[in-house]
């Protein structure tokens, strides 16, 4: 920024009232708000009052073996921290945000071990009494009302349990390595405000601590879990208020275990997000209205029959989703059975993703939802088209000539006759099974305005990665049942 400025903007705000200095240094970083304090008097007298703090290290990793130099910073950044803490004299506080070290947990923490070459020695080194003093800083102020830690050290610490018994919070984010001992072993937790909650890197020692945190939120509206369970075999979460549901678990199931539960009873929920190896047993209740659900589940091949079984329950309760989307191993669970009949009519559904590249028999299942799905506006397979593809198997290419697109006098589906509009393919590769089934879409969907086609042109372990001008060339001389259908090859 210019010098004079700069100085014309610090003298504009030394002449505003002290409140309304003080809440725009609060919207700050206060890094930043504790740079601009130093231009005079009135602004470092309000920067003493700041009603939000946000202390931010967390992209910087401390590795003693990769980047030994960095090891001082977190000196500055403690020395910094201190002093803001030591200095500040408001008896309120609306937000308290500190991150640092947790760079680290996203590479290892679902693998549940340190990196060969990476342990514990990347995250700072902080005296106990020093983080208890950072962490409990924001507890000792009265209203706060948003809580955000991403904190990862070298020795893990006990977390408080005062966290959960803040009748002020509305927002609390944790993704930290410090232990949750003494929060999993609560007898009640007190959080009537709680809107939203995070809860990341965790590891829940208690299957039934989820299910006791989220009763006493009752205004809870946004759950976002990513943790591991010690022992997961049941799981429930029941919540009339809660609008969105993330559920990242990393569980120790036993293969065929009778105690393996998932119970969700969240009727309102509009945004769902599931990543689990997939329960056995299951209660999921239909929820009313959802916008986007994805689901991502996987089985061992000698539970199939529970786990086809569990997943229809999954579909089934999110069958008036606009946005449905399906990875990999979700088709692989759905290949185990014959879908005909198995699936609710999905009314609302617009918008739907499916990811191809692991389950063989993909298409007969996408063709069961398209026969499911009569408003369907956009089909979008976000991995491609061809699992098979560089790895021919003779059989296999001859059973493809048994598959619904290959077919002649193919049943068309309702939604491809009046309504699908857009169809997009990533990694494409030129393969006669996706010109196959381009070709099935583009002669049965007549509402058709696009079809956008993005090649496979850095794929290594693909022998020859497609020409995007030869694709784009054989797509166009393909039979379209579209007049206006534009084709987009990149």
């Amino acid at each position: 920024m210019d010098i004079s400025l700069k100085k014309c903007c610090t003298d504009r705000l030394s002449s505003l009232p002290d409140e309304l200095v003080c809440q725009i240094l609060s919207l700050l970083p206060t890094k930043d708000a504790a740079v601009m304090s130093l231009s005079s008097k009135k602004m470092r007298s309000a920067f003493m009052y700041l009603t939000t703090l946000d202390f931010d290290d967390s992209p910087i990793s401390y590795c003693a073996r990769k980047n030994p130099q960095l090891i001082e910073r977190f000196q500055i950044f403690k020395t910094f921290v201190d002093n803001v803490l030591q200095k500040s004299q408001s008896p309120h506080l609306s937000k308290f945000k500190l991150g640092f070290g947790g760079h680290v947990m996203i590479k290892t923490f679902h693998c549940n071990r340190w990196s060969s070459d990476c342990g514990k020695h990347c995250f700072p080194d902080l005296e106990a009494t020093k983080l208890n003093g950072w962490i409990n800083f924001p507890l000792s102020h009265c209203g706060v009302r948003e809580i955000d830690l991403r904190v990862h050290v070298r020795e893990p610490e006990k977390l408080p349990s005062a966290f959960f018994t803040c009748e002020t919070l509305e927002v609390l984010k944790l993704d930290t390595n410090l232990n949750f001992e003494l929060v999993s072993s609560m007898p009640s937790f007190r959080l009537p405000n709680l809107k939203v909650l995070q809860l990341h890197s965790l590891v829940i020692l208690e299957d039934d601590f989820v299910r006791r945190l989220v009763s006493n939120c009752p205004l809870l509206q946004e759950l976002d879990m990513n943790c591991q369970w010690q022992y997961g075999k049941s799981v429930t979460i029941s919540s009339p208020s809660l609008q969105k549901l993330v559920l990242l678990t990393n569980r120790d199931l036993q293969d065929g275990d009778p105690g393996d539960l998932l119970k969700i009873d969240t009727p309102n929920l509009q945004y769902f997000i599931y990543d689990d190896k997939l329960s056995l047993h299951s209660s999921v209740t239909r929820m009313k209205a959802p916008i986007q659900v994805s689901i991502c589940v996987y089985c061992d091949s000698g539970t199939a029959d529970g786990c086809f079984r569990s997943i229809i329950n999954l579909v089934r309760a999110v069958c008036n989703v606009q946005q449905l989307s399906l990875p990999f191993s979700c088709l692989e669970v759905l290949d185990y059975e014959d879908l005909t009949n198995q699936l609710p009519t999905f009314q609302n559904l617009k918008h739907l993703e499916i990811d191809t590249n692991s389950s063989r028999k993909w298409d007969t299942v996408l063709f069961e939802f398209l026969m499911r799905s009569p408003v369907l506006e956009v089909l979008e397979f976000r991995v491609g088209i061809d699992p098979m593809c560089g790895y021919p198997d003779p059989d296999e290419l001859i059973a493809e000539s048994e598959r619904w697109l290959y077919r002649k006098n193919q049943v068309s589906p309702y939604c491809c006759k009046l309504h699908l509009k857009r169809i997009v393919i990533k990694k494409y590769r030129g393969t006669i099974r996706e010109v196959e089934l381009v070709r099935f879409l583009l002669e049965n969907a007549p509402a058709l305005e696009e079809l956008l086609v993005i090649c496979e042109t850095k794929d290594v372990a693909i022998a020859a990665n497609v020409d995007p001008a030869l694709a784009e060339s054989t797509l166009k001389k393909l039979p379209m049942a579209s007049s206006t259908c534009l084709i987009i090859v990149q």
